[in-house]
């Protein structure tokens, strides 16, 4: 809906090479998205900020592009791709479109034809990091407060203490999703989380 004393037509001209990806046309948004995504990718792997195209303008480098062509991977992920950790489909409602990049999982180039690698599910990446999540109550990580544990093989981030729903989420079946009837109950645990966090790094910065 249009907002009060907003024009009914609105058209949004940023920049003469720029459309905006969401229109406002006679009260209704409509959202038209990006056909392709051009890539400026650094010679021999290098980071960009360091490389030889150091301070130079990338848009002129033709040769160093890589063109992303967004409408195929839509596509692609929709009927091909499938999530690496309970197996399910890409679907509008349920994208498969988190990142459980890895040691023990890397993520490899696949065929055009083939299912993306490493990539699932926003509730299954949380699912399967918890399984990745060393819960020891008296952990020897390999370096210190962070690290793999010499006891479990798995690891724990700097200072991370295991939580109630990382717990949980561990004794849940691997490849199996989070129950519909424990959602709302982990939303307010996770809350719980972050408001004590958040209390800790307070206290820390008045210290």
């Amino acid at each position: 809906m249009v907002a009060p004393g907003k024009p009914r037509w609105r058209w949004r001209w940023r920049h003469r090479w720029f459309v905006p990806a969401f229109v406002t046309l006679a009260g209704r948004e409509f959202y038209f998205p990006a056909l392709i995504s051009v890539w400026h990718v650094e010679p021999h792997g290098v980071d960009a900020l360091q490389g030889e195209c150091k301070g130079t303008r990338w848009r002129w480098h033709i040769h160093h592009w890589r063109i992303q062509w967004n409408v195929l991977q839509r596509w692609r992920r929709r009927l091909l791709t499938r999530c690496a950790w309970c197996g399910g489909r890409d679907t509008k409602s349920d994208p498969v479109n988190c990142s459980v990049n890895g040691i023990l999982r890397p993520r490899v180039k696949t065929r055009w034809w083939q299912s993306e690698s490493a990539i699932a599910h926003g509730d299954c990446s949380s699912v399967e990091h918890a399984h990745r999540l060393c819960l020891c109550e008296n952990p020897g990580l390999s370096h210190g407060d962070y690290g793999q544990c010499a006891f479990c093989g798995k690891f724990r981030a700097w200072r991370h203490v295991p939580t109630i729903p990382d717990r949980y989420l561990a004794s849940l079946p691997e490849g199996s999703r989070i129950p519909a009837g424990k959602q709302e109950w982990l939303k307010v645990e996770w809350a719980k989380v972050r408001a004590e966090r958040e209390a800790a790094s307070e206290g820390d910065t008045h210290v």
